[in-house]
């Protein structure tokens, strides 16, 4: 099977489509608030706590849905592996993307209802409009929950019940990039503990993401590498 055009390009189109429907719906949420109540800060802030878990579902369907395909098609692990890493590395990217562009259609949506797009949380950022801070804050989230996803994945298709031992590592590069932005999942004594509780900024925010990245999937190739393909149940 061709890469990149289904096991990169599937995640990628899926999720700009959730991402339009997803606008709209934020979009009349806005505007209902600003005619029935009163709005003075950004809904698309709140709602980015969402779709995070859309990135956590991605990591989880390369390992459960497409590893077995494409083993099954002739790939080897190691290529599998390999085409894995490279759809996580240019995912991220793409996924913040959209999540920045959606700050700044609320940016220009805001000016037209004369609305301040005030911010509630932590974040690398202090204003909506800062386009380079926001996706680097993004693109670290993506990353420590596509790799977080890959890892359960691919632990419960090897294990299937079994894979419950993975959810720890999981969570860890979850809060572990989510510390690193600011996040409200700091979990702070968790966090302490594990020598997590990190101070944000862009610097060690770019660190903790690609260090999820690189400790991530070197834990799934370790998973991945020999794993037996399994019958499905219909």
């Amino acid at each position: 099977m061709r890469f990149p055009s289904r096991l990169l390009g599937a995640p990628l189109v899926y999720t700009a489509f959730m991402w339009a429907g997803f606008y709209v719906l934020i979009v009349l949420i806005t505007v209902g608030v600003t005619m029935f109540g009163t709005l003075d800060i950004s809904v698309w802030e709140a709602a980015t706590q969402l779709p995070r878990w859309l990135v956590l579902f991605v990591g989880v369907s390369l390992m459960r849905e497409f590893l077995p395909l494409y083993i099954a098609h002739g790939q080897t692990r190691r290529q599998f592996g390999a085409q894995a890493a490279v759809t996580v590395a240019l995912y991220a990217p793409a996924f913040s993307a959209l999540i920045t562009l959606g700050y700044l259609l609320e940016a220009l949506l805001y000016n037209l209802l004369d609305r301040p797009q005030a911010l509630m949380n932590t974040h690398l950022f202090s204003s909506p409009t800062q386009v380079p801070l926001i996706f680097a804050e993004y693109l670290v989230q993506c990353l420590a929950w596509v790799v977080a996803g890959a890892l359960m994945g691919a632990a419960f298709y090897r294990w299937q019940a079994g894979g419950l031992l993975s959810l720890p590592f999981g969570v860890a590069l979850v809060v572990l990039g989510e510390s690193a932005i600011g996040g409200n999942l700091r979990l702070p004594f968790f966090t302490s503990a594990l020598g997590f509780d990190l101070t944000p900024s862009v610097t060690t925010a770019l660190g903790a993401g690609l260090g999820c990245l690189l400790l991530g999937l070197a834990m799934t190739w370790l998973l991945i590498r020999d794993v037996p393909l399994r019958n499905r149940v219909p």
